[in-house]
Order: C-alpha cells, then sequence, then structure tokens
C-alpha cells in the first residue's frame, strides 16, 4: 500500500529514483504561495541561457577545473547546503513509511495514517523545496558567473566521476541509479566540446583519451558516468585533490536526482528535467 501510494504522489519522478519528470498539480488556495520560488527559478533560468547557452552549448576549456572555477563552483554548493537537510527529512519520511510497510508486525491504524500523513506532507513539501532548490542554484551560478552547462560539467566529474557517488540516487532508499537518457545527451555533448577544445589546443593525446571515454560511454547501457570503469585522467584527478574534503563535505545525496534541472510551466502544471 505504501509503495504504490507514494509513487502515486510522486508520478514516476523520485520514487523510481532515476527519472526525474515530476509534474505537480497547485491547489487553488496555495498556488500563488508555491508559485513563487518557480517563478524566479524561471527567469534565473532565463538569464543564465541568455548569459551562457542551453546546458549542452558550454564548451569546458583544457582548464575546465581550474582553481577559480573550483572556487565558483564550491560557492554554489555553500549555497544549497541548508536545502540538502530539507530533501534529507522529507526521504527519511518516505523511508518510514516503508519501514512500516515492510516490517514484521502489523502496524495499527494510527501508525499507518501517521506516516501516510507525513509522506502527503513530505510529497507537498518536496514541489516548494525543489522550487526553491533552482531558485536559489540559479541566482548562485548568475552570482558566481558560471552556466549550467558548466555546473553539470563540473559537478559529474568531482562526484560521480571522481568520488564515486552514483547518479539519481533513489529518494526512498537512497541507492543509486544511472543518468537518464536526456541527461546523458547532455554529458556526452559536453565531452565532445571538450575533445574539441583539447584538439584546438594541439594536446591531442589528452583529446584521444575522452574521445575513447565518450565512445565507450556510448556503447555502454551503464550509469552514463564517464570514467565509471576506469580511473579518472591524472589531470583531473590532480586538479581536484587539493579541495577534496570540501568537495566531498558539500555533497547531497538527497538532491542529485535534479541537480541538473529545468523548470518549465504549464498553467498551474510545473515539471521539473
Amino acid at each position: 500500500m505504501a509503495g504504490s501510494g507514494k509513487k502515486w504522489l510522486l508520478g514516476c519522478g523520485l520514487g523510481c529514483g532515476i527519472p526525474l519528470l515530476l509534474i505537480i498539480v497547485l491547489s487553488i488556495g496555495g498556488s500563488v504561495v508555491m508559485m513563487k520560488p518557480f517563478n524566479r527559478a524561471v527567469d534565473t533560468q532565463k538569464e543564465l541561457t541568455a548569459a551562457f547557452g542551453e546546458r549542452a552549448d558550454f564548451v569546458p576549456p583544457v582548464d575546465s577545473l581550474a582553481p577559480d572555477r573550483l572556487a565558483s563552483f564550491i560557492g554554489v554548493r555553500k549555497v544549497l547546503v541548508p536545502l540538502c537537510e530539507n530533501f534529507t527529512e522529507i526521504g527519511e519520511k518516505f523511508r518510514r513509511m516503508e519501514e512500516l510497510e515492510e516490517g514484521g508486525d502489523e502496524p495499527s491504524k494510527a501508525e499507518v495514517f501517521g506516516a501516510l500523513g507525513d509522506v502527503m506532507s513530505a510529497a507537498f513539501g518536496i514541489a516548494g523545496n525543489i522550487g526553491r532548490f533552482t531558485q536559489d542554484r540559479n541566482e548562485a551560478l548568475l552570482g558566481e558567473g558560471m552556466g549550467l552547462g558548466e555546473y553539470i560539467w563540473i559537478y559529474t566529474l568531482v562526484y560521480n566521476s571522481w568520488l564515486g557517488y552514483e547518479p539519481n540516487l533513489d529518494f526512498e532508499s537512497g541507492k543509486g541509479g544511472r543518468y537518464e537518457r536526456s541527461e546523458q545527451e547532455i554529458i556526452r555533448q559536453l565531452m565532445r566540446n571538450h575533445v574539441d577544445a583539447l584538439n584546438e589546443a594541439g594536446r591531442d593525446d589528452e583529446a584521444a583519451a575522452w574521445l575513447a571515454e565518450l565512445e565507450h560511454l556510448e556503447r555502454s547501457e551503464g550509469s552514463g558516468v564517464p570514467w565509471a570503469d576506469s580511473e579518472v585522467p591524472v589531470a583531473t584527478a590532480a586538479a581536484l585533490e587539493p579541495y577534496r574534503a570540501e568537495l566531498d563535505a558539500l555533497y547531497c545525496g538527497a538532491t542529485s536526482a535534479f541537480e541538473f534541472s529545468r523548470i518549465r510551466k504549464h498553467g498551474l502544471s510545473i515539471t521539473a528535467n
């Protein structure tokens, strides 16, 4: 009961962990309040696109992990820390519901309705928190002079490729998943752009290594994470190592399913993808 109810509340998105397609139908009474962060997220999203282009337009230069770019990335991550706590608490409510369902003892009606109430409140909490997360992320990116494409590039290399965190963690169980097809396409295009930049700089050996990894991802049916099956390039690891402790401390598994998302409005419905 709890599992099916949870997935009904979340559509096929966060309950499945991997795809992020969250449709939120707002009630008339709460729509004005709940729409504010989404409206601001859409506005800042337009500013980001105007300044930096679409996500896949970013061309990672040969020094894409230079200290100043990592400092900007860390600045964005610090802004998002408080929201990580909110999503972690929401995830715990879903896990408690699942534990109640799978427990050996038959739960009382009070326990069931109490847990169900927590899940319903958590589901509505997700809506506002995703809006605030996207708004805060976009504003932080604008403040740091960083586009969403560059953020995706650094995030993927830091947290998935180098530190080994799995993408799109299941919101309920915390287990790892894989990038959505659309996300994989963005990551691969960023890799193609990086190969071009390396070739233009005359760094043919590095370009060949990235191209080989790109071709491996295109053949693979895995998670879509670059270098998931091998060590990251020496230059990548060397650039990141001085920041290991700080970057690791700023990771948030509870938000991993919508780190790259954009907000789209359709009347009183909101799509995050």
